[in-house]
């Protein structure tokens, strides 16, 4: 039963309540005097009014006349088991083939559907068995057979800065101020006022690749620890109370005097990503965009590198905090220690949700701390080869057929795949209970998105999480050190894309 049914019954309940019974404040006294004989009218009431369910909006229609495209292919290139996250990152949400009863796989076929039938035209899918950031420039160095393609976004931006997609301005139809383009990536991914790429309710795999903390819920009971939902909404979620709840959950379960990841108990369970976890829950960026849409490196390093040292800490206590890449162990691996009760946090992709749909573990979902009390907001980083966005290859030269489609795709996606993979996958089917679901909120909501990281200008982000993986010291002097080739890195694409702006205009 959904919050909105159960709240609407129980305020029936209550109108109900209110007519037939006496108010607590009434004398028994009072009530027999003023009860009516057997022979007296029948005292009648008037019907309680039962609150009606509110109406759902309006579906928001895109700026698209009716169309018809007399039954044309349309083909999508997306990723296959070889592409650069592999066969987790598999996509799923652009074409299905027939109605299954899972509730993505259904909605993706009521939007394609949906599409075919209004702009009459054939919908195709092919996965790449390379990558397809690879397999996209050579085909439109061939000529191009693709009408549009999923990349990471770091790829995204790869492939706008060397010429092999459209500026999104320039295809039609496609709006990015809507509501159903994400309009903080939008910021982020623009380059020198243009913008190669777009991601928002057309794709859920930027959901799933949205780094989030999971908490064992029976261990913090046992624990005896504060609410951790409680701390989230009241403010008072931050590094140094993370880092005290996760250090009171490790045990040494053989007594060897040396944790082992095989049968110890850990107050934190992640991936070497956390890096990035920590840094940008800050809300931190290394190279936020000046006044001319440029990313700059920040010149004030002070609270970075108060970050750098802090995370660099929590990660390098190896007493309390298991990371698998230093010892080669699987990120399925990670998962299964969670599973198996022996980790209070689990840091991950949202993806990792999914997978432990069969999981016995009761488990909740909140955003990674804030680093101190001077932050307002939370925030959540997002993968730059794992979360997927769109691009429209320049061999494609039938443009106003590409905008139509993929803007009404974004669109629909709205009311269909979200929907599906918010409001019923994961709020009803993944997450153990309405906190968690709240939590998703908070999470999708506060998403960030860094151009340094999110370009990999030089390896300049890389290095960083280098530091912060080799517990947080000599951060001023590596940063010193890799300006200069961050500078020459991003200079270099951000002429090209001069250039591009020049021969396309703009």
């Amino acid at each position: 039963m959904t919050k909105r049914v159960f709240s609407i019954l129980l305020a029936a309940l209550f109108a109900v309540s209110a007519v037939l019974l006496p108010s607590c404040s009434e004398s028994k006294t009072n009530a027999d005097e003023e009860t009516a004989p057997p022979s007296a009218e029948p005292v009648t009431t008037p019907d309680a009014e039962i609150p009606e369910e509110p109406e759902e909006e309006a579906e928001i229609l895109p700026d698209i006349p009716e169309l018809d495209f007399g039954g044309e292919d349309f083909t999508f290139l997306t990723s296959g088991p070889n592409d650069d996250n592999g066969s987790d990152w598999i996509t799923y949400d652009v074409w299905v083939e027939e109605l299954n009863g899972e509730v993505i796989n259904d909605a993706v076929f009521e939007r394609n559907t949906y599409l075919q039938d209004t702009y009459k035209f054939k919908f195709i899918e092919e996965k790449t068995n390379s990558t397809v950031h690879d397999t996209l420039k050579k085909d439109v160095k061939s000529g191009g057979s693709y009408d549009a393609a999923f990349t990471g976004i770091m790829r995204g931006q790869s492939l706008g800065a060397d010429g092999f997609t459209h500026r999104m301005s320039d295809v039609p139809y496609i709006d990015l101020t809507k509501p159903w383009w994400d309009h903080r990536a939008t910021e982020d991914l623009t380059m020198l006022g243009a913008v190669y790429q777009g991601t928002g309710d057309i794709s859920v795999i930027d959901n799933d690749a949205t780094w989030i903390l999971m908490f064992n819920k029976q261990m913090r009971e046992d624990l005896q620890l504060e609410d951790i939902y409680d701390l989230v909404r009241e403010d008072r979620w931050y590094y140094d109370t993370f880092y005290e709840m996760l250090k009171t959950a490790s045990r040494d379960a053989d007594g060897n005097g040396k944790m082992e990841w095989k049968v110890d108990t850990y107050g934190l369970v992640t991936t070497g990503n956390t890096c990035y976890g920590l840094l940008y829950a800050s809300g931190e960026k290394m190279a936020p965009k000046n006044e001319e849409g440029i990313p700059t490196l920040i010149t004030s390093l002070d609270r970075m590198t108060a970050v750098v040292e802090k995370a660099g800490m929590i990660l390098g206590d190896l007493d309390n905090v298991f990371v698998c890449d230093r010892t080669g162990t699987s990120p399925e691996d990670l998962r299964h220690v969670f599973e198996e009760g022996r980790g209070l946090f689990y840091g991950e992709v949202m993806q990792c949700v999914t997978r432990m749909r069969d999981s016995e573990t009761d488990f909740g979902v909140i955003p990674w701390p804030k680093f101190d009390e001077g932050q307002s907001k939370f925030y959540n980083f997002v993968h730059n080869t794992a979360a997927k966005s769109l691009v429209i290859p320049v061999s494609q030269n039938r443009l106003e057929m590409a905008g139509a489609i993929v803007e009404a795709m974004a669109a629909k996606s709205m009311y269909t795949l979200t929907k599906a993979y918010y409001d019923v996958a994961f709020t009803y089917k993944y997450m153990r209970d309405e906190e968690s679901a709240e939590m998703l909120d908070i999470i999708l909501d506060s998403r960030s998105y860094d151009p340094a990281y999110i370009n990999d200008f030089g390896g300049f982000a890389g290095n960083i999480y280098n530091v912060i993986y080799n517990g947080g010291a000599n951060f001023a002097s590596k940063w010193s050190s890799q300006s200069k080739v961050f500078t020459k890195t991003r200079d270099k694409m951000f002429n090209k894309l001069a250039d591009l702006n020049a021969e396309r205009g703009g």
